[in-house]
């Protein structure tokens, strides 16, 4: 992992509004990095307007209802609107509050999205931004020349939505900062209101076509749609149509792709692009790998091209009118539409009562109610996740969602067959696995699976075969999967679990600060506390009362991935960062140095997602992906 330096262009409200050379006056004091001053010039410069914007008030509202200021528009970009008690106030333009209009208003500030810059402020050699609005920022400023490492580095922990400074150098501040739309320190909406914006305006920790608010939005009408490669539109919203769109190279029509080469006879593309593929293409008859070939004849049941494909299941016949598609059947055995999967395994399927039964794909995954008994059957269904432990068989899918942290215990004591269960966060079918188990159950082959805490989530369970027997087939047939969920279980004291899924654990939990178990600690003069955080990691004493001080204590090593690190404000792996998601956490309080609590997957401190060159989730937590708004990953 290694961090990056971002600099971006201001995303400024009007067009980009830049003061040339004296045209907005000139500063005559530079900041420097300890925050002294240096004259320069001798120019008397008055900060604050220097134009007074005058004209015809458009007819603007006074009663429009509002609930954030960027819900007030008025037409005359001039005028700006502020939501005041739930309704929309209008006045001259002034973005930023500074007292200065911008330039295409009639004022003179070259940039009204940053309050620290307009015509006479100090220039600040260190923000990336024209301060006094002369045309030069920074380094190029002569008021800067002889200042040491001038120009801006951003913060690791990007936009500060709330302390008047260009935290990531982007000339925009606080909530006029794009990166800051969306966040309750520059106010919540009630809803999604926008569902292709980016931004998470309700601040539910879904964005645009994530949120169900936006479920009958037009933008997200084709969220989950697969490209048809021939009706010349573009199914899956990608900007992309037909053969244009990866997810048709190599399908049907757009089985070549490319200018004709000659044909190469095993690696499964129409290299010459005459429709024929590999053995299929008579220019491979005397290829070695097609010796024992011949061209794919549409209707005899054999492969007899040698690609593992028969008859219409196979692209050498797809233009063949024997193979003319049809709607899928989905109780048939026959590939009917030859998109290469059968009956439930086929996404037409999924709405399909006698799919929806058997529960064997990630779409017709059954919903975990509560806690109960839940029964079917797997003969028949095809195997398509396996878990660690085990599962070549077919499988049940199951998709569990917690709204509070619970205790969960599964079994599949009952079942019919040797099984296995594993189970799955983010991603259904490539999700991080969080468990698995053969043979726990205690009878008959049965699978058992202890959560002394799950965190809010949603979790995909898989009852699934331990193996398919060349003499005896498959492990499949009727089962049974029991399910016991306690929520909001109590903390324990004595046992080394977070039993109520707070993060804290036993002496450490506020909840047990008077208990009985703890005593000895409060006897031996100490006051029971997490071990979280570099001060707790680093003062010799075992806070938490589990007989480990310091780097000894899990709590101060908490990344399972860089072990050689501690919760103590050093950088002892050499990669840049201190720490790196070993410091234990409950919150964003308890992390320093502009770091964030990655409560939906670690539950440890690191920075920002967004402060990393390249994706740091898949390392953290595979799965999930980087969240901008919330800057921490999730799944």
């Amino acid at each position: 992992m290694r961090l990056t330096e971002r600099r971006r262009l201001s995303p400024l409200t009007f067009s980009l509004l830049l003061c040339a050379g004296t045209a907005c006056g000139r500063s005559d004091t530079v900041l420097v990095g300890d925050g002294e001053s240096t004259s320069f010039g001798t120019e008397d410069e008055t900060v604050g307007p220097t134009s007074d914007p005058t004209g015809p008030r458009p007819d603007l509202p006074t009663t429009q209802e509002c609930v954030l200021d960027f819900d007030c528009v008025a037409e005359d970009p001039c005028f700006a609107g502020r939501c005041i008690e739930g309704s929309c106030e209008f006045d001259f333009t002034d973005m930023d509050q500074d007292g200065v209009p911008p330039i295409g208003c009639g004022g003179s500030d070259c940039n009204d999205l940053n309050p620290n810059t307009f015509p006479g402020a100090p220039e600040n050699c260190f923000d990336g931004d024209d301060n006094d609005c002369n045309g030069v920022a920074d380094c190029f400023d002569p008021v800067c020349a002889d200042v040491p490492d001038c120009g801006c580095t951003p913060a690791p922990g990007g936009e500060v939505c709330t302390n008047g400074q260009d935290d990531d150098c982007d000339t925009t501040v606080d909530c006029l900062d794009a990166d800051c739309a969306g966040t309750p320190e520059c106010g919540c909406a009630p809803t999604e209101s926008i569902c292709g914006n980016g931004f998470d305006e309700d601040c539910d920790g879904f964005t645009d076509c994530e949120d169900s608010e936006c479920a009958g939005d037009p933008s997200c009408a084709c969220v989950g749609q697969v490209e048809s490669c021939s009706n010349g539109q573009d199914d899956d919203c990608n900007d992309l149509i037909d053969c244009a769109d990866p997810s048709c190279v190599g399908q049907g029509p757009c089985i070549c792709i490319g200018p004709p080469i000659p044909e190469q006879c095993s690696d499964g593309a129409d290299n010459d692009c005459d429709m024929l593929v590999d053995c299929a293409d008579p220019d491979c008859v005397v290829s070695p790998a097609c010796m024992m070939c011949s061209p794919e004849q549409c209707g005899d049941g054999i492969d007899n091209d040698c690609d593992l494909e028969i008859d219409c299941a196979d692209e050498a016949c797809a233009f063949d009118p024997s193979c003319a598609p049809t709607p899928e059947l989905c109780n048939n055995g026959v590939d009917d539409d030859n998109d290469g999967d059968i009956d439930c395994d086929d996404l037409d399927c999924v709405n399909v009562p006698v799919c929806v039964e058997q529960q064997a794909t990630c779409e017709t995954a059954r919903k975990i109610t509560g806690s109960g008994t839940y029964t079917g059957d797997t003969s028949g269904n095809t195997p398509k996740v396996k878990g660690s432990c085990g599962g070549d068989a077919g499988e049940a899918v199951f998709e569990l969602t917690l709204s509070q942290p619970s205790r969960v215990e599964l079994d599949s004591i009952g079942t019919s067959f040797d099984s296995v269960l594993h189970v799955r966060t983010g991603n259904c079918g490539e999700g991080r696995e969080v468990a698995c188990d053969d043979d726990s159950g205690g009878f008959q082959w049965s699978a058992r699976i202890v959560f002394d805490i799950l965190y809010p989530g949603t979790y995909y369970v898989f009852l699934d075969g331990f193996t398919i027997d060349p003499v005896g087939g498959s492990n499949e047939g009727p089962f049974v999967l029991n399910v016991d969920i306690e929520e909001n279980p109590q903390e324990r004291c004595d046992d080394g679990i977070d039993n109520d899924g707070d993060v804290y654990v036993d002496c450490g939990d506020p909840d047990c600060a008077m208990s009985v178990e703890c005593f000895a600690c409060v006897l031996g003069g100490g006051t029971p506390s997490a071990e979280f955080g570099v001060d707790k990691c680093g003062d010799g004493i075992d806070n938490d009362c589990d007989g480990d001080i310091d780097c000894e204590d899990e709590d101060c090593t908490a990344s399972p991935e860089n072990t050689t690190e501690c919760c103590n404000g050093m950088d002892q792996n050499g990669n840049g960062i201190p720490d790196d998601f070993n410091c234990r956490c409950n919150n964003s309080g308890e992390c320093s140095g502009g770091q964030v609590c990655y409560t939906n997957t670690a539950q440890a401190c690191g920075l920002p997602c967004t402060s990393f060159f390249g994706d740091v989730c898949p390392f953290l937590a595979p799965g999930s992906v980087c969240n901008p708004v919330t800057q921490q990953c999730e799944f």
